[in-house]
């Protein structure tokens, strides 16, 4: 074979390699990361009123982190930071208070089978060791292993997930992104707005330019949010970390089915956001 005609084929070769490394031939949506927490081994109850075996894991998925920010010994002990929880044993629990509208098949509930749940209210409702909520701020993040991102174009991602938040008094809740090591950006921040006038959310969501959008207590029980995300060209990896910070005995934040996508399609607000968040668009 001609020499000349091997380097073209060499060269065509090696292009067609590169365009297979970076986002160029993402024509379609790219999921990079998903965690929907079925494959965490749970553990039994330990102090909750409701009994169970096999419902409840302070443990997360392999490579994920839960940060233990509370006193170590304050509260119930199930609730004491993240747990990952069979979500039908949490709903009982608490004796309802709207979570199946979460949780139940029956009703359409998004949550299904295993999720992540934080519950300062549970936390500070056991007498065992005082008053929780007179002592400290419940705070605890949810923290994602290392992901992969090399090759995802610039501005490229969306987080979605299934989400049930309901505010009350002081808790707040934030999604932290950070890339290759760098400082951590909040892409969502939940701030409750106190009960007195009415339980509500004020809700900034900056890639979607939302700051501050009013939302009614119990209208972000059963969603999916879809939030895209500002990624640097060339960035290889990202952590992101799901966060409920100053609640004192206040409601929950539970989530589940977690997917990170490199999508090839624009990202645009709709009017009113009480079930999504933002929707995909063909460009």
């Amino acid at each position: 074979m001609d020499s000349k005609f091997i380097g073209i084929v060499a060269c065509a070769t090696l292009m067609a390699t590169f365009c297979l490394a970076t986002s160029l031939v993402w024509a379609d949506d790219v999921v990079l990361f998903e965690e929907d927490f079925e494959d965490v081994a749970l553990e039994d109850s330990i102090m909750e009123q409701v009994k169970d075996n096999k419902v409840w894991s302070g443990t997360p998925p392999d490579g994920w982190e839960i940060t233990n920010e509370n006193p170590k010994d304050l509260g119930m002990p199930e609730w004491r930071t993240w747990a990952i929880v069979d979500l039908q044993w949490w709903t009982l629990t608490a004796g309802d208070q709207r979570r199946s509208e979460f949780t139940g098949v029956q009703n359409d509930g998004k949550g299904v089978g295993k999720g992540a749940v934080s519950d300062p209210d549970e936390w500070d409702d056991w007498e065992g060791n005082g008053d929780p909520d007179a002592i400290t701020r419940w705070n605890g993040h949810l923290i994602t292993p290392v992901i992969n991102i090399k090759g995802a174009a610039a501005k490229s991602l969306i987080l979605t997930l299934d989400s049930s938040w309901r505010p009350e008094d002081t808790q707040s809740a934030e999604i932290l992104v950070s890339f290759d090591g760098g400082k951590e950006e909040r892409i969502l921040f939940f701030e409750s707005v106190g009960i007195d006038a009415g339980a509500h959310t004020l809700v900034t969501i900056p890639t979607l330019k939302m700051d501050e959008e009013d939302i009614k207590d119990g209208d972000q029980i059963n969603e999916t949010l879809e939030i895209p995300i500002d990624n640097p060209a060339n960035a290889a990896e990202m952590v992101i970390s799901f966060g409920v910070i100053e609640a004192q005995n206040d409601w929950w934040w539970a989530i589940d089915n977690i997917q990170l996508v490199s999508t090839a399609f624009s990202v645009e607000p709709k009017h009113k956001l009480a079930v999504r968040w933002a929707e995909l668009k063909s460009e």
